[in-house]
């Protein structure tokens, strides 16, 4: 069994981290105290350059003195260090922990302009991991757990995270602390067993070892293989995303019929693949909502759901639209509150400048989506533009008898569901006049009998 310091050396070159500014993230126990110990030695054959960080989360009322153990073990080595305090703040303790202690090493390897960020996981974690995954029911994604090298985003910051222990037992780091005469900080916390992983480590481990002494490697194997086989899936999917997705800030257009058409598991890691192109991440997506996602996919347009961090997906017609939280893809302006129209005249209804004045009747009716023409008399002299209401009703142009729900009318338009209260709408004393950019009313059309024409024209404020 190669040791420690051979295990760090040879996971150092075959990262390619060579020469490489690394930020080493030490907690004070024994798996980062020994990482630490084996990278110093690197500084000059490898020619590494080591900073020390330490996140003291302010969950035990030990946690000053660990942070200053740490950061005396720091400066015994020659090395800096930087201690940064963090509030955990709403969630669970562990969830909440990890995300704020990866948000403090990304800023600490932001300010030292360092190529990695080195931390402790030890094959014991990669199994947890692994167990961990297969209780909440995970797909292969959660299975392949860690990689010694990986490519992560935080608060929009790309590290890598480097994991040169990931092959070592804990057993081994502890043994190196021992013979090394190093007194690693032992933090109690991790003997709460209402803590799932704690429970996993302490009593579930255990037991499977009593079936399998080995199982700890075999876990490892396991992600191992899963890695393998996700990673001549990501090359597939890389192979067909330019024509299925469409990729703007903060959304993610996927084309529903090539989605559609793909192999399951593409479709499913399509959509994780899109879900982590808005967030950054895929922290608390579970194979549920994946699931959740595929369903829309295959139902009908018009549905849409929300994802953990707030991410919107939206089916529409012919596309699945993922969408980062707050954005808003709606290619129309905001409607104000019921404005009536000058007539003739300009008037401004939130994003948009309306024109309406009478004319000649024209040779084509047909002008654009956005100006249309109407029978005046049928019209009628009070004209308003407002929003879509519950209730409203529409007699769309070839429709001779009859009305049918607006809504319903969307659904046959396929305007998505979270652009119909944006649709602008002419109103006049017979009801809807004009769904705009979509329809008139067949009551309201310019016939032969027509004496007065009035052509209405909308224009969006910043094309005016």
């Amino acid at each position: 069994m190669p040791t420690l310091h051979k295990r760090v050396a040879a996971a150092v070159e075959q990262s390619g981290l060579r020469g490489a500014r690394m930020v080493v993230a030490v907690s004070g126990g024994p798996d980062s105290l020994a990482l630490l110990h084996c990278l110093v030695p690197l500084q000059d054959s490898m020619n590494l350059s080591l900073h020390v960080a330490h996140v003291d989360h302010r969950l035990r009322s030990t946690s000053h003195d660990d942070a200053e153990f740490v950061r005396r073990s720091a400066e015994a080595l020659g090395l800096l260090c930087t201690v940064s305090v963090v509030d955990v703040g709403a969630g669970s303790p562990e969830g909440a922990a990890r995300n704020a202690r990866y948000a403090a090493l990304a800023q600490v390897a932001v300010d030292q302009n360092a190529d990695a960020i080195a931390v402790g996981h030890t094959l014991d974690d990669q199994a947890e991991t692994v167990l961990l995954h297969m209780v909440r029911g995970s797909g292969l994604t959660g299975l392949r757990a860690m990689s010694v090298l990986s490519e992560l985003s935080i608060n929009d910051v790309p590290l890598k995270l480097f994991r040169p222990l990931l092959g070592a037992r804990r057993s081994e780091t502890a043994a190196f602390c021992r013979k090394s005469g190093f007194t690693p900080i032992i933090d109690q916390t991790n003997l709460d067993t209402a803590i799932p992983r704690n429970l996993l480590r302490l009593e579930a481990v255990p037991l499977l070892e009593t079936l399998n002494p080995k199982v700890v490697e075999g876990l490892g194997r396991l992600a191992g293989a899963v890695n393998i086989d996700l990673n001549y899936i990501e090359a597939r999917l890389d192979v067909v995303w330019p024509d299925l997705a469409e990729e703007s800030d903060g959304s993610i257009v996927l084309k529903r019929d090539l989605l559609q058409a793909l192999h399951s598991s593409l479709q499913r890691h399509a959509l994780r693949r899109a879900y982590m192109g808005v967030s950054g991440s895929t922290t608390g997506l579970e194979h549920v909502h994946v699931e959740s996602m595929l369903a829309l996919v295959e139902g009908p347009a018009g549905k849409e759901l929300t994802l953990p961090g707030g991410v919107r997906v939206e089916a529409r017609h012919d596309v699945v639209v993922v969408l980062s939280p707050g954005v808003d893809d709606c290619a129309l302006p905001p409607l104000s509150g019921p404005q009536e129209l000058n007539v003739p005249g300009e008037t401004t209804v939130g994003g948009w400048l309306v024109c309406a004045e009478v004319v000649s009747q024209p040779e084509d009716l047909d002008d654009g989506a956005y100006t249309s023409y109407f029978d005046a008399e049928a019209l009628g002299e009070s004209l308003l533009v407002r929003g879509w209401q519950n209730g409203d009703r529409f007699q769309p142009l070839g429709l001779a008898k009859g009305t049918k729900k607006l809504q319903d009318f969307y659904v046959d338009a396929h305007v998505p569901q979270s652009w119909r209260k944006r649709v602008p709408l002419v109103v006049g004393p017979k009801g809807v006049a004009w769904v705009v950019g979509h329809r008139i009313a067949h009551w309201a059309r310019v016939t032969p009998e027509t004496q007065r024409v009035l052509k209405v024209e909308f224009k969006q404020v910043d094309e005016a």
